[in-house]
C-alpha cells in the first residue's frame, strides 16, 4: 500500500504545476453493509456477521485522457460483529478495516459517472481472539461503484456514491483450525461528501 501511495506522489510532484492543477480531491461519509465473513453447517449453522459500519473514503484522481482519470481512494470502517449459532448471538467486539484501491473513472451521462479498481483490504481487529487469536489479516479487493456529483460552489461538487466489492477473507487462525478455503465476502457501501476538482 505504501508503495502505491508513494509512486502516485512521486508522479504528481515529477509531473508540475500543470498536472497538480488536474487533481481532484474527495472526501466521503457514510455507511457500509457486508454479507457473513463465515458462514458454516457441522451440526448447526454457526455464523459470522459484520454489523452496519460508519465508513469514510478518501480519494484523488488525474486525468488520464479526455474522458476518463486513474485514481486512487482510501476506505476506513469500524463496525461491531458477532457470532449467531441456531438462536445465540455473542458479541465479539470492535473490527477496522483499511482498503487501498487504484482504479479508473469515466463518464456515464449528465451527472452520472463509474469507476471500478483492484487493492489491498485489511482487517484490524481490536482484540486478538477468536478467529483473529493470530492477528488481522489482508485479502487482495477488488470492486465498482456509481458516483452522482452535482455543483454546489466554485470548483466544489456535493458528491454521492454507491459501491460494491468482493474479497476473499480467511485468517491464520481459521486456517489452523483446519478452515482451509476462503469465503467470499461482499460490501455494499452507500456515502455522501464533496468533491473539489477543476471541473
Amino acid at each position: 500500500m505504501r508503495a502505491i501511495v508513494a509512486v502516485l506522489m512521486i508522479v504528481a510532484a515529477a509531473a508540475g504545476p500543470r498536472l497538480q492543477a488536474q487533481v481532484e480531491y474527495n472526501a466521503r461519509l457514510g455507511v457500509t453493509w457486508a454479507t457473513p465473513l463465515i458462514r458454516d453447517e457441522i451440526v448447526e449453522e454457526v455464523e459470522l456477521r459484520q454489523k452496519l459500519a460508519p465508513t469514510l473514503s478518501l480519494g484523488a484522481s488525474l486525468p488520464i485522457a479526455p474522458r476518463y482519470r486513474a485514481g486512487l481512494e482510501m476506505m476506513l470502517t469500524s463496525y461491531g460483529y458477532r457470532a449467531s449459532e441456531t438462536a445465540t448471538s455473542t458479541d465479539l467486539g470492535t473490527l477496522r478495516t483499511g482498503s487501498v484501491t487504484l482504479g479508473l473513472h469515466g463518464p456515464i451521462a449528465a451527472n452520472f459517472g463509474w469507476r471500478a479498481g483492484a487493492g489491498l483490504l485489511g482487517y484490524w481487529p481490536k482484540d486478538e481472539r477468536g478467529i483473529f487469536l493470530r492477528g488481522g489479516t489482508t485479502r487482495f479487493l477488488a470492486g465498482a461503484g456509481v458516483d452522482f456529483r452535482r455543483p454546489v460552489w466554485s470548483h466544489w461538487e456535493m458528491m454521492v456514491s454507491l459501491g460494491y466489492d468482493f474479497h476473499r477473507f480467511t485468517t491464520e487462525e481459521l486456517q489452523g483450525r483446519g478452515f482451509s478455503q476462503s469465503q467470499g465476502v461482499q460490501r455494499i457501501s452507500a456515502a455522501v461528501g464533496l468533491a473539489k476538482g477543476s471541473r
